[in-house]
């Protein structure tokens, strides 16, 4: 006999207000954790983040290794032999031969090579600098991804279980009114129908969640906790061409240019080889016992070793050959990294001007739909509408709900987005609470290391 009172609609409305500006989906007054809380921990965690920051560690050694090719080499070289020998002119030769020589090259000229070598290690440095600060703003924006994700699928599974005590009262009210006659059989099954409906809904919103939850604890490395409502950045381009202006410093052009330059750097060495090479040679050597007539000798040597290659099999200038088409290739990939931050402007900066609209959209339809359901629960009362209108102005107030939600989410996320394709998705930008990795300290350390593994 008893209707779904308006009052429950009411409710249902002030719920989206609830989920949307506290984030609560059954939270308690403790403190929840906020997105910076979760990018920090992300930063600090992600393995990703751990493994490019050894990867740029091992790339900053190739700047020693470079440097070491300009650089003197020294050897020192000891040897001990038995001679014994017995022939018709001379007598029985048995001695103990011991000896000890130290060599010295210093390279003078490698046809510019080895100044392109250095050029190269240090461009293969900015360009995995770069790399390592996109990988960052890839880490962070997925942390953006999985916290706004679980937030919104919570407040989706919350949602959908109000729906179904809602039509779960609705059906025990249909049944109540079908026993006094005052509804038909079918009127009865359409309630039921519905309920089966929303039943599947929280089935489908409990495994939507459980996959964002995955994702939350494979980018960010913990479970959430209480997730606090999340807020859209602010300071954002005025307008589309400051964003594409500004997309200049996105960290993926960086590198991508980095790339270029050691390509062009690797030509250069390619072509050294066909260059004459010229060495300082130095070698000192004592030897005791080298033969039986003399006890010791010393002898020392100072020259210069001149290699002009006039024939190596072809590889040498295959070699240049291959590394200006490398050339190329870099350049493609620069002209297209280009496009790619361009296009990625335009959809981010699209993004947040349609979810900001969308917003603003279904905060009224909301607001409607909930009070046209108050208005057809009161005119179902009185026989004026019928159990399906009601069911119906009921569902369309529960789409709107869970599509204000994920308008909300889509907003804030369309926020890091555009930050992203600016280059401005990083730890210093945010002020996170964590101090940012130096990417020069270790090569600062090993840039001029002579000796020493660690």
């Amino acid at each position: 006999m008893n209707q779904a009172s308006p009052g429950c609609t009411l409710r249902g409305v002030v719920l989206v207000a609830v989920l949307l500006a506290a984030g609560g989906l059954g939270a308690d007054t403790a403190r929840g954790e906020d997105l910076r809380e979760a990018l920090t921990a992300a930063y600090l965690n992600n393995p990703r983040l751990a493994s490019g920051r050894d990867q740029l560690r091992a790339t900053d050694e190739l700047v020693p290794q470079a440097l070491a090719a300009g650089r003197p080499s020294l050897f020192l070289d000891g040897r001990v032999e038995g001679v014994t020998s017995d022939t018709d002119v001379a007598e029985r030769d048995n001695r103990l031969g011991r000896g000890v020589a130290l060599s010295l090259r210093q390279p003078l000229y490698a046809g510019g090579g080895i100044e392109a070598g250095i050029r190269r290690a240090e461009n293969q440095v900015r360009a995995e600098r770069a790399f390592l600060l996109s990988t960052q703003q890839s880490v962070l924006l997925a942390s953006v991804d999985a916290y706004t994700a679980t937030w919104r699928d919570r407040a989706v599974l919350e949602l959908a279980r109000t729906n179904e005590m809602r039509l779960r009262r609705q059906l025990e009210a249909t049944r109540d009114r079908f026993e006094v006659g005052e509804v038909a059989r079918t009127d009865v099954a359409q309630a039921e129908a519905r309920l089966s409906r929303a039943r599947s809904d929280v089935e489908l919103a409990t495994a939507d969640l459980a996959a964002s939850t995955a994702a939350y604890r494979d980018v960010i490395g913990i479970d959430p906790g209480v997730l606090v409502d999340p807020q859209p950045l602010g300071r954002l381009p005025s307008s589309e061409p400051e964003a594409q202006a500004l997309a200049a410093a996105n960290p993926d052009i960086t590198t991508a240019s980095f790339n270029l330059r050691a390509a062009r750097d690797n030509v250069d060495v390619a072509f050294a080889d066909i260059l004459p090479s010229l060495t300082l040679t130095g070698d000192v050597s004592y030897d005791q016992q080298p033969s039986q007539a003399l006890d010791s000798s010393n002898d020392a040597r100072i020259g210069l070793n001149l290699s002009v290659p006039l024939f190596q099999g072809g590889a040498d200038y295959s070699r240049v050959r291959q590394n200006r088409q490398l050339v190329s290739a870099r350049r493609n990939d620069l002209e297209n990294t280009l496009r790619g931050v361009q296009r990625s402007v335009t959809t981010a900066w699209e993004r947040v001007i349609a979810a900001r609209a969308a917003i603003d959209a279904l905060e009224s339809e909301v607001r409607a739909n909930g009070i046209a359901l108050e208005g057809v629960q009161e005119e179902a009362l009185v026989g004026q509408r019928t159990v399906l209108d009601v069911l119906d102005a009921e569902n369309e107030l529960f789409v709107s709900q869970v599509d204000l939600v994920r308008a909300r989410r889509e907003w804030v996320l369309s926020t890091y987005q555009l930050k992203t394709a600016i280059g401005e998705l990083t730890v210093a930008r945010l002020d996170l609470p964590v101090e940012p990795f130096d990417d020069e300290r270790y090569y600062n350390r090993v840039r001029n290391r002579l000796f020493g593994l660690e």
